[in-house]
């Protein structure tokens, strides 16, 4: 069914200019709460294969199947629940990840725990492929890019203060009571999300305006971009994952330096995200390929120079700053470039996508620092950022010239006029 996003109520000039601080917030919140639940395992992995009775690697694919199962629900899930106001999925969303965790720190056994986190991936799927379309409906165009990053900042929070956080209270408490806490906290957000967030509706195009979709002038945009970001999640944790060992072994990095070393990893990405809404609005063409560019670049110089520990620490700050800037500078190059009634399904495409690239790199990077060492990885990953680069680059050519074609009255097919002023 071909869609329009339009606002369920009309607003005035004044207060469409008006940035909503307080909704994006809430946004931003949830992908806090939800990334950081998504990785509690792996930072609490000694701790619950003590207590579940099994061994870590088991505990290692309560991770491992989260990506399985947001690649295999995002896209049906979001198709099944396009019709329904977003604020509902959004907060539904939120409260079954919610249960779920409740229910892990419950659970007596592996197996129950397993089930409870395949539950929490659906959610926790559903939740991303709506809420950077939710959160772009609530931005006008010249917000877009300040509006995502915020939202998507979450996710980099959640990195480097909500699993140590979390991590913390586990080792003084139980890693039952961190479950536990994060449930009870995103069944709160869920209820304020409900009750504070403006409804977004999807409503039907008139069967007169509808066009078949593959006459829809966003999808090459689209399958460039969404191939891009592929290459970016396999490019990043084909060299993320096996860090400690490159830091270890070519860069020489005594153990003890290695944590501060991912906490300026970690202070660069936030640098990351609040440079990228800038960027974003102000270039809207170049930003995402030039932090591309920037990101192999690191990537480069880590793997040229391993021995020169400056080179190393200058490579690792950018590579952080890119990898806090780039996620949403694709996100917001996707809502820029699709149609309306493609915004869901590409948001959810870019998860996707993205997930793959992460399973995809992950064991890649096993095999590749297995066979020519550690500093192997991080040249693999530069040049997969560099065709990301190309790709991201055709994408907003192809961006800019149906924008060129709408202005000059050629609406692409599957826009409707009462959104025409979003992004």
């Amino acid at each position: 069914m071909t869609t329009s996003t339009a606002p369920a109520a009309t607003s005035s000039p004044t207060s469409v200019a008006r940035f909503p601080l307080g909704a994006l917030l809430l946004l931003s919140l949830g992908v806090f709460v939800t990334v950081t639940a998504e990785s509690l395992p792996a930072g609490l992995m000694p701790e619950m294969a003590a207590d579940l009775g099994v061994d870590p690697l088991r505990i290692g694919l309560l991770v491992s199947v989260w990506a399985v199962v947001v690649i295999a629900t995002s896209l049906p899930l979001t198709r099944a629940t396009r019709r329904i106001d977003r604020r509902i999925v959004v907060a539904s969303s939120l409260a079954v990840f919610a249960l779920a965790n409740v229910a892990t720190a419950l659970a007596p056994t592996y197996e129950i725990a397993f089930a409870t986190r395949v539950v929490a991936a659906v959610a926790h799927g559903v939740f991303w492929a709506i809420v950077i379309v939710y959160a772009s409906s609530l931005l006008t165009r010249a917000q877009l890019g300040k509006g995502l990053a915020l939202v998507t900042g979450g996710g980099t929070a959640a990195t480097v203060l909500g699993l140590p956080a979390a991590t913390a209270l586990a080792q003084v408490t139980s890693w039952r009571v961190s479950f536990a806490a994060m449930g009870i906290g995103m069944l709160l957000l869920a209820a304020v999300v409900l009750r504070r967030l403006p409804r977004s509706i999807v409503a039907a195009v008139p069967a007169g305006e509808r066009a078949p979709l593959r006459h829809d002038r966003s999808i090459p945009a689209l399958v460039a971009l969404g191939v891009s970001g592929l290459l970016i999640g396999l490019a990043q944790f084909l060299s993320f994952v096996y860090i400690r060992p490159y830091l270890a072994g070519p860069a020489g990095v005594p153990d003890a330096w290695a944590s501060v070393l991912l906490l300026v990893f970690g202070a660069a990405g936030i640098a990351g995200v609040a440079v990228a809404g800038a960027l974003a609005d102000r270039f809207p063409r170049s930003a995402l390929t030039a932090t591309l560019v920037l990101y192999a670049s690191a990537f480069a110089g880590l793997a040229v120079f391993p021995g020169r520990i400056a080179v190393v620490v200058v490579a690792l700050a950018l590579w952080g700053a890119a990898t806090g800037a780039v996620f949403p500078l694709i996100q917001t190059a996707l809502m820029r470039a699709a149609s309306d009634r493609l915004r869901d399904l590409a948001s959810a495409a870019i998860i996707v996508l993205f997930n793959i690239g992460i399973a995809a790199g992950s064991w890649a990077g096993g095999q590749l620092s297995a066979a020519f060492g550690p500093a192997a990885n991080p040249a693999l990953s530069g040049a997969a950022v560099l065709l990301a680069a190309a790709l991201a680059a055709v994408g907003a050519a192809l961006t800019s010239r149906r924008s060129r074609r709408t202005a000059s009255g050629c609406r692409a097919p599957g826009i409707h006029s009462s959104n025409a002023r979003r992004a």
